[in-house]
């Protein structure tokens, strides 16, 4: 099996560790120059440059994409977390097709950031899909799905690390089905896809009006190596990496520190409940202190150095 990896992240990188083992791999295009490459998470464009391999960095529309794969003559394009789409006449040039690893239940989540959304909306049940590409966006026919759970307790970062060895396992499992000559095929209901868009930095910051349990969840879905939720306090940034739901607070206005330390902890009013902080920093330094009455959000409000 001659095969084109297009890919991106650590995702990529243990994609192309598992496709070595099972497959020739015969070209990796991975994104444009990415600034979280090798420090939020592991490049795969220098993963695949130590290896030896035939490496670019190339978007979906770069007008030299279709050349560079169609001259290394593969039997399947293989992308994983690779964000652009790719066109009809670039997916033809895999003799088998284009199979794509997509992080969802598909047809539940679509589009970008599945993980982060499914964690938003409170599902407990996540997991892989492989499919076909076709011409439109998470669309083509299923051929397997792993599935898992996240327990509420769970961030983003554990959802992640449940999540490589299963595009290990995906990757070894397409190509048999590929080389044994039968693929199977299932068309996806379409009548019961979700779509959502993606997500920014700025679309986690922290709204103290919601209740507990939707802060919590956001601050889930985005912790390490996501950018965390966040709030500003005076003009500093308050990013919440991990809390608790606590039923009862002392009555306060949503963002009020009601109780606490820096040791233990600190409380903070919701629009319904409270959430206790377990690991935070402010402008970059772990567990700031945070006076008590203070309401985060607020302009006029400072944390206390020391």
């Amino acid at each position: 099996m001659r095969v084109v990896l297009l890919g991106n992240h650590t995702v990529g990188v243990r994609a192309l560790d598992a496709l070595r083992e099972c497959a020739e791999v015969v070209g990796v295009v991975a994104h444009p120059a990415d600034v979280e490459d090798g420090v939020r998470y592991a490049s795969l464009y220098e993963h695949a440059r130590q290896a030896g391999l035939r490496v670019a960095r190339m978007d979906g529309n770069d007008a030299k994409l279709k050349a560079w794969i169609a001259e290394a003559e593969p039997d399947l394009l293989l992308t994983v977390d690779y964000r652009y789409l790719l066109s009809a006449d670039v997916i033809a040039l895999g003799k088998l097709g284009a199979i794509n690893l997509h992080p969802s239940l598909l047809p539940k989540y679509r589009g970008r950031a599945p993980v982060n959304w499914a964690i938003i909306n409170g599902d407990s049940e996540l997991g892989l899909t492989a499919h076909f590409i076709d011409q439109g966006m998470d669309r083509g026919d299923i051929i397997a799905q792993e599935r898992f759970t996240l327990t509420n307790e769970e961030d983003v970062g554990d959802a992640l690390e449940k999540l490589y060895p299963m595009y290990e396992r995906m990757v070894r499992r397409v190509i048999g089905y590929c080389q044994d000559g039968g693929v199977p095929r299932r068309p996806q209901n379409h009548a019961q896809a979700t779509t959502f868009p993606r997500r920014r930095p700025e679309d986690g910051e922290i709204d103290w009006s919601a209740s507990a349990l939707e802060i919590h969840r956001l601050i889930r879905a985005v912790a390490a190596p996501y950018p965390g939720a966040f709030a500003m306090l005076g003009d500093q940034k308050l990013i919440i990496w991990r809390a608790a739901v606590v039923p009862d607070t002392r009555a306060g206005e949503p963002g009020a520190v009601v109780s606490g330390d820096a040791e233990t902890g600190y409380v903070v009013c919701c629009g319904e409940g409270g959430l206790r902080l377990v690991s935070w920093e402010c402008d970059g330094e772990d567990r700031t202190a945070l006076p008590i009455g203070s309401v985060i959000g607020k302009t006029e409000t400072a944390v206390t150095r020391g």
